[in-house]
């Protein structure tokens, strides 16, 4: 699932509209440059996520379908139930739902408050909002101020965390993802560190914990008998 935050309006929505409008034209069914659902059954799951009544009585745009022609229209929802299958599902069709918040800082509490998204797009020019964006929310990956394009950048990794996926990948990152590497090391036989083994007592595990701190002045001062254990 992605998130977008932006300040909407009705003044917004219009403007989503408009664009449609000069994308596709005043009848997209009949364009040609808009793609088509993959096939039947991946129509019918979107078409699903609209029959609830109360996710159809929350469309302001498109809407409609042509199942011959595996047709969805662009479809802009404001404020569907926010338990309803179109929020709590992958969508991976041409609906995007909107939820309206009394404040853009809002948008915080409520990206934590559902399961991590794949994606944040975050529309802002406000920089404090920004690093809270990045410094108070888990996600996949954040883009600011575009959609989608991070996608196309193979020096950027692509993947989920948490229920929106494990991993990464595109560029160098596929590679080093499906890629084992396999760890290999080589050691002398001497010298041979008594501390590694039991019987345990004091010195030993003092020992011990001044190596794992690279504590090498107190690993010294232990050897020579000056440090207290």
């Amino acid at each position: 699932m992605s998130i977008h935050i932006q300040r909407f309006g009705l003044f917004q929505i219009e403007l989503l509209k408009k664009s449609i409008r000069e994308f596709y034209g005043e009848n997209p069914k009949d364009f040609k440059s808009i793609s088509r659902i993959v096939n039947k059954h991946h129509f019918e799951r979107v078409h699903n996520l609209l029959k609830d009544p109360e996710v159809a009585s929350s469309i302001v745009h498109g809407g409609s379908v042509d199942e011959e022609k595996l047709f969805i229209e662009p479809t802009i929802l404001v404020n569907p139930p926010l338990d309803s299958e179109i929020m709590t599902e992958e969508i991976f069709g041409p609906l995007l739902p909107i939820i309206t918040l009394k404040d853009i800082e809002e948008s915080i509490e409520f990206i934590n408050s559902r399961p991590k998204p794949l994606v944040i797009y975050a529309f802002t020019k406000d920089e404090a909002f920004k690093r809270k964006v990045l410094s108070e929310t888990s996600s996949g990956g954040v883009t600011f101020n575009d959609a989608i394009i991070q996608f196309i950048c193979d020096s950027l990794p692509f993947g989920g965390v948490g229920q929106s996926g494990f991993g990464r990948y595109h560029g160098k990152y596929s590679f080093d993802t499906f890629s084992h590497e396999k760890a290999v090391l080589y050691r002398n036989f001497f010298p041979e560190i008594g501390p590694r083994y039991p019987p345990w007592n004091a010195f030993k595990l003092l020992f011990i914990r001044l190596i794992y701190r690279y504590d090498y002045v107190g690993l010294l001062l232990l050897l020579l008998g000056l440090k207290r254990y």
